[in-house]
């Protein structure tokens, strides 16, 4: 066994679904505005979102970064702060 797992705990990598949805509440937005500011249809956002199809990562990556100004690895970090604190 490593030390280094018995100090800190495994996190998995949220779902793209749940990142999208964080950021853009953390955000402000609605899915109509972000869909537009991206160049996708709210119905392909909304389906991500719910989790009815997967989105590439670097859909993820670009809705993050490039329409909510927010730092992929910053926002999977507050997702695992607030996993920890709620269970």
């Amino acid at each position: 066994m490593h030390a280094q797992s018995r100090l800190t705990p495994q996190r998995k990598t949220p779902l793209g679904a749940d990142i999208l949805r964080f950021a853009r509440r953390l955000r402000g937005y609605t899915q109509a505005e972000s869909a537009a500011h991206y160049g996708v249809e709210e119905r392909t956002l909304r389906r991500w979102e719910n989790k009815e199809y997967s989105p590439r990562w670097n859909d993820v990556v670009g809705l993050v970064e490039d329409v909510y100004s927010l730092d992929i690895l910053e926002v999977i970090g507050k997702i695992n702060d607030d996993d920890t604190t709620n269970h």
